[in-house]
């Protein structure tokens, strides 16, 4: 059993279980059966096996305290494993163009129907259970709803490979091609947007100016970035709007840090301007 810390392995022995099963029934399927857009969707299973490994492997190591080569924790690590993940589909993207350069008449059999209905219903098992797992968990059932969508596709294309021509089941290999580079191109934005260090919305900044200034203190300058969708960094210059003592500055300097973390996710330095 693998684990998590702070995570249900219960939880995560079923999502394995489940991705891998639906891996196996698509492989089956999709190389003995005949289908080419079967064939593709089972590709990108093992695609999906190593998201999965890698998110795990990343999660875990996220959660590491700070140390003398994080001051600020290891919140960025948990993005590993949505790199890889896009390294993975982008392997079976190129593999899958490959395929789709042979052009020559092929039989569908109707078994490869079966496999497909199969595989769905496997990974929207795991798809509910990621989603309940947390942010990075996520990411990796975004990549596996490609495979809810790609097993419908499948089951239409494969039914009319069976029953009309194989050029249908073709098109659905092509129209899966076509969703993994979208995915691709999606993921890879997000990726960048929180890597770049982006600040938090309008809203949010106005939340944590509201929240300062219930505290009798002014905000004279602030600077945050998002670490992840829950973590936010930050650097606050406050100015007090009453007398006090410096025990009673102090007291409420750190309950305003303590606050900003609790509600909003900001870990912050607080400086007091003169």
């Amino acid at each position: 059993m693998i684990v998590v810390p702070g995570f249900n392995t219960r939880l995560l022995a079923i999502i394995l279980l489940l991705s891998t099963a639906g891996a196996i029934v698509k492989s089956i399927g999709g190389i003995i059966y005949g289908s080419r857009s079967l064939f593709i969707d089972a590709l990108t299973c093992f695609a999906n096996l190593v998201a999965i490994t890698a998110t795990i492997y990343f999660y875990r190591a996220s959660l590491m305290p700070p140390d003398a080569d994080h001051h600020y924790g290891h919140y960025k690590l948990g993005f590993g494993g949505t790199i890889v993940s896009m390294m993975a589909y982008s392997f079976v993207a190129g593999i899958a163009v490959s395929t789709l350069m042979e052009t020559h008449k092929y039989h569908v059999y109707i078994q490869a129907v079966w496999m497909a209905v199969a595989g769905f219903f496997l990974y929207l098992g795991a798809i509910l259970l990621a989603n309940r797992a947390g942010e990075f968990f996520r990411a990796y059932a975004v990549f596996t709803v490609s495979e809810l969508i790609e097993s419908g596709t499948v089951i239409v294309a494969s039914l009319g490979g069976v029953f009309i021509s194989y050029m249908i089941d073709y098109i659905g290999a092509v129209i899966i091609t076509i969703y993994i580079f979208i995915e691709l191109y999606d993921t890879g934005k997000k990726v960048i947007m929180y890597l770049s260090d982006i600040a938090p919305p309008p809203e949010f900044i106005e939340k944590v100016r509201k929240l300062v200034e219930e505290h009798g203190f002014s905000l004279v300058s602030l600077k945050m970035r998002r670490v992840s969708e829950n973590i936010v960094h930050g650097d606050l210059v406050v100015r007090s709007r009453e007398k006090m003592s410096v025990e009673e500055l102090v007291k409420r300097i750190r309950h305003i840090k303590e606050e900003l973390r609790e509600k909003y996710g900001l870990d912050c330095s607080i400086e007091i301007a003169g």
